[in-house]
Order: C-alpha cells, then structure tokens, then sequence
C-alpha cells in the first residue's frame, strides 16, 4: 500500500526521520516528497526498494509492532541502508562492517522484524569475506613459491650453460701445437 503525503507543515510527532539517508534530515522541508508504504513513511526514492522488500517478504514486519512513525521510519532507514551496505563489493566491504551489519541484523529482529532472509545473505557475505581472504593468502603463498622457483630455475639456467661450455670444451680435439 503507497500512499503519498503531502503535508507542507509536519509535528515534531509527524516529521519523518530516518537514520539511512541525508535526504531524510531535509525531509520536513521537502514533505511532498514522502509516501506511506505498509505503515512505514519513504522518501519517494526509496519507494521502489520498499515495496520490493513487502512484496518478496510480507512478512516482515507481521512482528513489528511500535506506533512512534519516528521510530518505524528510522527502522526502516537502517534496514535499507543495511541492504546497501550488503550490495557493495566483497572489495569493499570490510570485517568491520560485516560485523556491524550483523549487530545491526540482531537489532531489527529485536525489533520485531523478520529477517531470516537478510541474515542468510549476511551470512553469505561473511562467507565470501573469509574466501577473498582464504583466496588473497594463497595467492601470496604461490607468488613467494613462484618468486623462489623462479631463482632456482635461473641458477639452474646457469649451471647448464657453464656445462654446456665445458662439455664443448672437452670436445675441442688437440691441436698438433697442443701435443708438440
């Protein structure tokens, strides 16, 4: 269910707030730019990720149950950013912010939300972490063994050419000078 709002003035009651975007400390100044989703006030922007978000888990928040608009926008606001911080690369997601995510999983559970499919997802990032990191060791491992075969093989280069020489060396037949 989206509803749009369009209030000019809001309460301190009313006033939309949300912890997961800049656009929401402006929000009071731009209150045309709100919807209501399933009871929970967006930014039309995030419309789109949030009825995505009800219609594959309509469940979600079944278990939810504050009334301050405040606080269910704010939840909101995290769990979206929570879902941006996941969609960054293993790259650039760090430990910290996958031990930050997890806190933050626990958190909106608390809270009442359902979120069982976030956390297999969290724990599919924290996964693929430990196997970029797994991975990043043993490439260093094969690089040094690469590295210290490669100075084997150009000793081993040189011991063959300085025998190759003397084999030929050996070969050379005496001159008459060499034997008179």
């Amino acid at each position: 269910m989206v509803k749009n709002t369009e209030s000019t003035e809001s309460s301190d009651d009313e006033q939309s707030y949300s912890s997961s975007s800049e656009e929401w400390s402006n929000a009071s100044d731009h209150a045309d730019e709100i919807a209501e989703v399933n009871g929970f006030q967006v930014l039309d922007s995030q419309v789109n990720q949030v009825m995505a978000i009800f219609e594959k888990h309509p469940d979600i928040a079944s278990d939810f149950s504050l009334k301050n608009q405040q606080l269910r926008n704010a939840y909101m606001g995290v769990l979206l950013d929570l879902i941006m911080t996941l969609c960054q690369s293993p790259k650039e997601l760090t430990l910290d912010d996958l031990k930050k995510a997890d806190r933050t999983v626990l958190d909106l559970t608390k809270a009442g939300l359902k979120l069982h499919w976030l956390r297999q997802k969290l724990d599919e990032a924290f996964l693929k972490k430990e196997k970029k990191r797994a991975i990043g060791e043993r490439i260093r491992v094969l690089e040094q063994q690469v590295k210290k075969r490669r100075l084997n093989l150009s000793d081993l280069e040189s011991d063959l050419k300085k025998q190759k020489a003397a084999a030929l060396a050996a070969e050379i037949p005496f001159d008459f000078s060499d034997i008179v």
